[in-house]
């Protein structure tokens, strides 16, 4: 299936100091300014950041950027020549609340993910530990988080927003919309799937920040994903405009990934006022910073969504700090700003749960927000939901 084992062999991570203070890196290329700030993520010790501005780069280590004008010839050394994906489809009512379109997303594939790592898997850059958790299941703490899988309050919220279809109207202004604990970026794909149909030259302009804590989850995981669903959408149409009808078009669940391919995906998102940037890291008041590097974000209608966030008690206070942050700073720059966090009621073995967060929640000033419920999903298994966080008086 994959035709050569890739070349890409240095590590992606810096450690840093905790009393290192916060450094400051720029780089422009015409008229691309691209600026990244490196902080010692807490009691990890480790800053890892990715940034993508303007439509699209990317920061593989801290002093090594690619950026737009350089993507097309470094992506193949990040990506295999060929990626294969499967398709998720996500139902969504039409106005008239009778008739369903079917929203179609791409994903890569799990077992592409693990011959890429598995070929990545030097003494340089060991990854037995992601290898194990992706084979397994199992998330280890501070090491993997569970990002290589989709997990099923992701593709709850995915159907949510989708069904809200918030980026269909361009009179609403720019749009922020930053997802944490990212992964598989399902319920961003989804909005990033609807943008797609808006027409070219649109005065809206659309952000998405994709955050996780491992970068590489980002980089074989998050990106790809993107770069699957726009070409299935994007070149499908085009397939269908010539071939007549779409049930003529030939499907095939993979993607040759070339410097053409990657130039057009640049172009086209840029056209459609699309801008693209990543952050690794932990969950902190540095990572908000990141988060809103440029002013002229925070004043924008922002939207945070995070799934499968709250599992695990030790990090519900970093979590929820953060989540506050992230919808104050909008408003305070004038703005607006709510958040969609989709997560199981109850984490059993880890000891996580909803109860658990709005607990922590209210007692870092979450209480000063109204929360409400906007999706109970009863199963067989444990109860999953859709709480909706925004100031008052606002929702």
């Amino acid at each position: 299936m994959l035709s050569h084992l890739w070349p890409y062999r240095k590590k992606f991570e810096t450690k840093l100091k905790d009393e290192e203070a916060p450094k400051t890196i720029a780089t422009k290329h015409s008229n691309l300014e691209s600026k990244s700030l490196a902080y010692p993520y807490g009691s990890y010790g480790i800053s890892r950041r990715i940034l993508c501005p303007q439509n699209l780069a990317y920061t593989l280590r801290l002093y090594q950027t690619i950026t737009v004008s350089t993507l097309s010839t470094r992506a193949p050394r990040l990506l295999p020549s060929q990626v294969s994906f499967n398709k998720l489809n996500i139902n969504t009512t039409q106005d008239d609340q009778t008739s369903v379109k079917t929203l179609t997303l791409a994903r890569r594939e799990v077992f592409d993910i693990r011959t890429q790592l598995m070929a990545e898997d030097t003494a340089d850059y060991a990854n037995e530990e992601l290898i194990s958790g992706l084979e397994k299941g199992d998330i280890t703490p501070n090491i993997y988080e569970g990002g290589f899988k989709t997990w099923e309050c992701s593709v709850d919220l995915a159907k949510l927003v989708a069904n809200e279809n918030i980026l269909s109207n361009a009179d609403a202004g720019d749009r922020h919309i930053i997802e944490l604990g990212a992964g598989t970026a399902v319920p961003s794909l989804a909005l990033f799937a609807q943008s797609l149909s808006n027409p070219k030259g649109s005065s809206q302009n659309i952000r998405f920040t994709f955050a996780d804590y491992n970068s590489v989850v980002l980089r074989l995981v998050t990106l790809p994903n993107l770069l699957l669903t726009w070409s299935y959408i994007v070149m499908r149409q085009k397939s269908v405009s010539v071939a007549g009808a779409e049930d003529q078009v030939e499907e095939e669940l993979e993607l040759d990934i070339t410097p053409e391919l990657l130039e057009a995906f640049k172009k086209d998102i840029a056209e459609r006022g699309i801008s693209i940037e990543f952050i690794s890291g932990a969950w902190s008041p540095a990572f908000v910073d990141l988060v809103f590097t440029s002013g002229e974000k925070a004043k924008h209608g922002t939207l945070v969504l995070a799934s499968e966030t709250i599992y695990s008690p030790a990090s519900l206070r970093a979590f929820s700090e953060t989540l506050l942050a992230l919808i104050r700073r909008p408003i305070r720059a004038g703005g607006r700003s709510r958040a969609l966090l989709a997560a199981k009621k109850v984490y059993f073995g880890v000891g996580g749960g909803v109860d658990e967060f709005l607990e922590v929640f209210n007692t870092v000033g979450g209480d000063e927000l109204d929360v409400k419920e906007r999706m109970d999903v009863k199963s067989e298994g444990v109860g999953r939901i859709v709480l909706e966080i925004a100031p008052k008086g606002l929702q």
